[in-house]
């Protein structure tokens, strides 16, 4: 027995001769995360001071040090700098990387301050972009990324020595070595910052991706690929319509290798956060205790998980009506979904809303009672189909349509028949309240009145401009019917013997409508 017993202890040492090396191997080789953070918020005198520089690069630190496996000990963070307070931080930066990395590592240099001309403005100096590229190039590391959120910064990504890449990227990457850039906007363009989200468009969109909202693959990691597309994308969208104009990121890159560049890894956070609603929606995510927009984000289908730091949380989902709201506390070293009926079918109706491939479509028809334009007809009897399509034109139009009447009645005091058909164009607001909707909106449109069996056999034709202001309220009766109300007032430009004269026009109809 004790000779059975010392041949196991023997084997058991001499097992950990062999293994210990190839552990001190496997920790020696293990690729490190390296990070140069700069956020500036004056430029140039004359320029307006940026608001959210400094934020921004306060975010993206937080994001690469909690979901980019980049510890604290090897970050280098500069808020509120100069040209040459930041080539000095450059030079410490470069001789530590030569004496403490290896050409495994990779090294993210993030930027946020104003630029123009290829050169950086700092409190009034000026930094040329190129020293920033030389700087990524000459380090000696296996990966370098820079990620420059500036105005025209995109001229960076003109500088010699990277290859262009289309908004579309495919790579392989596993034992990547080269160098990436990517700019917040193209070598003309602004890079916005933005009241709401406390923060450049850009850095906002590209931390909410490393966060987990850019994880299409729902692998737990976020790679260069994925979170490019995303930030590109959301920013595109948030600048549509923006007074800076349209912002398009820029992206340049030489790399070589096969695998993927994983820039994140949401998974291995300390907290995580589910929306666990199947259907696309857009998501808030607000910080209980301070208020602040942790992430505005677009969902994709199915659930995503967000890395999120320990505490509590307001959730809002846009929904037809407004936004509904959950609350809910993530544990520390752990997770917390949130979910349900209520919000998978906000989601769903939001969806339907936007109209997926085009915007919802109604139908409807029914009998309207409108006063009469001439003696002798105070009133006039027919029929009103409309057709609307409920979709955002722009700020305060919801909706949009057509409508066509065609109606019939007979003079009291002189024998007459009068036929009009009247064609309106309507744009306007919507409100929403369960199954109850309200309109309202502004209409004009032409009225083709025909007059006969006037004495003598007399017939008389006129088209008459016309504007009215509507409102109507809709009940749905079941799915894809409802019944409608509507009445509008205004007033047509009629003819008469002596000329033209306005003449007020009220309209009241009951319709049924059919979704299309």
């Amino acid at each position: 027995m004790t000779r059975c017993l010392s041949t196991v202890v023997g084997l058991l040492a001499l097992l950990c001769v062999f293994v210990a090396p190839v552990h001190a191997r496997a920790a020696e080789e293990a690729p490190r995360r390296w990070a140069l953070i700069v956020g500036e918020n004056q430029g140039l005198p004359g320029e307006e001071r940026l608001r959210f520089a400094e934020a921004d690069a306060r975010r993206m630190r937080e994001v690469l040090q909690e979901v980019g496996t980049v510890p604290p000990e090897r970050t280098v963070t500069l808020l509120g700098t100069d040209a040459a307070t930041l080539r000095e931080a450059l030079t410490r930066f470069q001789a530590r990387l030569s004496t403490e990395a290896s050409s495994r590592d990779w090294l993210v240099l993030y930027i946020s301050s104003h630029a123009g001309d290829g050169r950086l403005h700092l409190r009034g100096t000026e930094l040329p972009m190129r020293e920033l590229v030389d700087f990524l190039k000459g380090a000696p590391v296996g990966v370098g990324l820079l990620i420059l959120d500036s105005c025209r910064s995109g001229i960076a990504t003109r500088l010699k020595g990277l290859k262009p890449v289309a908004a579309p990227i495919l790579m392989e990457a596993a034992d990547l070595e080269g160098r990436v850039v990517i700019s917040a906007s193209g070598a003309d363009e602004y890079a916005q910052e933005s009241d709401a989200l406390q923060g450049s468009y850009f850095t906002h969109h590209l931390a909410a991706g490393l966060r987990g909202a850019a994880d299409v693959s729902r692998d737990g990691r976020v790679t260069l690929e994925e979170a490019y597309r995303y930030a590109y994308a959301r920013t595109l969208e948030s600048t549509l319509v923006s007074a800076g104009g349209l912002q398009r990121p820029t992206f340049r890159m030489d790399l070589r290798g096969r695998g993927e560049l994983i820039l994140s890894e949401p998974r291995q956070a300390r907290g995580r956060l589910t929306l666990d609603v199947k259907a696309p929606g857009r998501w808030l995510v607000l910080s209980s205790e301070s208020g602040a927009l942790v992430a505005e984000l677009e969902k994709g289908e199915g659930p995503t998980t967000l890395a999120v730091a320990p505490g509590a949380y307001r959730l809002l989902l846009r929904a037809e009506e407004g936004f509904l709201e959950r609350s809910v506390t993530v544990p520390v070293n752990g997770s917390a979904s949130v979910g349900g009926t209520p919000l998978e079918q906000a989601a769903r109706s939001r969806l339907a809303r936007k109209g997926g491939a085009g915007a919802t479509l109604l139908l409807a028809v029914g009998p309207s009672l409108t006063s009469g334009i001439v003696a002798g007809l105070p009133s006039i009897a027919g029929l009103d189909v409309r057709l609307e399509r409920e979709g955002r034109l722009g700020w305060g139009m919801d909706a949009s349509g057509v409508g066509f009447a065609v109606r019939r009645g007979s003079g009291r005091r002189v024998t007459f028949r009068q036929t009009e058909v009247e064609l309106r164009l309507n744009a306007g607001p919507q409100w929403k309240h369960g199954p109850w909707t309200f309109s309202g909106a502004l209409e004009a449109g032409a009225l083709a009145v025909f007059q006969g069996g006037l004495p003598f056999d007399e017939t008389r034709f006129g088209l008459e401009p016309l504007a009215l202001v509507s409102g109507g309220v809709r009940l749905g009766v079941r799915s894809g019917v409802s019944m409608q109300l509507s009445a509008s007032v205004g007033g047509v430009v009629a003819r008469r013997d002596s000329g033209v004269a306005l003449v007020p026009r009220a309209s009241a109809s009951l319709m049924v409508g059919f979704a299309l």
